[in-house]
């Protein structure tokens, strides 16, 4: 026997007013992955039975729908509040909502005095409006919506739809429907709450440690051998490494090194002399060995105009606690009216606090 609005297994009248008022609401179940505003579950429209998703059904079966998957009695569709008609459609996939892209559809009805649709008639041959219309959806197969829509405006307006989603092989019309399956919602935050702790922690002042000027004893510069250079004689040389240690971490007061250089004496006859100008001093910053910041070269001076005392290298205040390497190269150039021979002398190195 099909079941029909007036009866459902033999059941009387009064049996048929207890489900409506006993109605699951679609409209507040949970948004289904297809896009259908909540689940819908079909049923043979003979028997009752619910169907199985992924079994074949033929086209021409009977096929009914209700708001519950395990309820025999088949609960009604329900509709939002402010719906005023309703429909059961075969659509496209993805077309459910714009009545003018259904490919089926019938009028269906409330139960009266609700927003209930009872036991709609969903078999596909029962579809007998719209374009290209259900037997052209036989003949091509393919993917398919297949359920129950709500409307306003004269059936214009749809504001809400439940449906299936089926798969409809090509000639027979041998359809299957896919499971349903809710979106998965991101959980609401927990509300943000705050709450404060007083901190109090007690410091004591950090103690500077010394500011210092390390040179290596019997430090000696290394010249080359001597050479003509616009008929001057030339020669150049390099200076050892030499270490500031700054550990005033309190007060990094910074600090600058100055360099003096004496008159070049002739080891055989000290009357002989070569004025300290002719010594030019290029200071360098030995970079991998140095851990102090903020520490800056002096600017070179210059063989035959030099003046002293020069700046070596300088540390700028609040920035240079560490250690600090320093070398440098030298040229020294004789003027063409002095005699041959070894010239010496003292560079001095001055460290003083800014």
């Amino acid at each position: 026997m099909k079941l029909n609005k007036k009866s459902m297994f033999g059941a009387a009248a009064i049996a048929s007013v207890a489900l409506i008022a006993g109605a699951v609401g679609a409209a507040s179940a949970a948004t289904q992955s297809n896009g259908s505003d909540g689940p819908i579950y079909f049923a043979n429209g003979d028997t009752g039975a619910f169907i199985t998703d992924g079994a074949s059904n033929a086209w021409a079966g009977n096929f009914t729908a209700s708001s519950s998957a395990s309820d025999v009695a088949l609960p009604p569709i329900a509709c939002p509040s402010t719906a005023t008609g309703a429909y059961g459609f075969l659509a496209p996939a993805g077309s459910e909502r714009t009545k003018a892209s259904w490919s089926a559809y019938k009028v269906d009805a409330f139960v009266s005095g609700t927003k209930n649709v009872n036991l709609p008639d969903l078999s596909p041959t029962s579809m007998i409006n719209g374009t290209p219309g259900q037997a052209a959806v036989k003949a091509s197969g393919g993917n398919y919506s297949l359920g129950i829509a709500c409307t306003t405006n004269n059936g214009v307006t749809i504001v809400g739809a439940y449906y299936r989603s089926i798969a409809v092989t090509a000639s027979t019309g041998a359809f299957t429907f896919a499971a349903t399956s809710d979106v998965s919602s991101t959980p609401a935050p927990s509300a943000v709450t705050t709450g404060n702790i007083a901190l109090s922690a007690t410091t004591v002042a950090a103690v500077d440690g010394p500011l210092s000027l390390s040179v290596p004893a019997g430090a000696a510069a290394t010249f080359g051998a001597p050479s003509l250079v616009n008929n001057r004689s030339t020669t150049t040389g390099t200076l050892p490494n030499i270490t500031v240690n700054d550990g005033r971490i309190s007060t990094r007061q910074g600090w600058t090194l100055t360099a003096t250089v004496a008159d070049f004496v002739n080891s055989a006859d000290s009357a002989n002399t070569i004025s300290k100008a002719n010594l030019g001093i290029a200071p360098a910053i030995v970079v991998g060995s140095t851990t102090a910041a903020g520490v800056t070269a002096g600017t070179a001076t210059v063989a035959g105009s030099a003046t002293y005392g020069a700046l070596f290298a300088e540390a700028a205040p609040n920035s240079a606690v560490g250690t600090t390497v320093l070398n440098g190269s030298l040229t020294f150039v004789a003027p063409q009216d002095k005699a041959a021979g070894t010239y010496t002398s003292t560079l001095t190195l001055t460290l003083v606090s800014k």
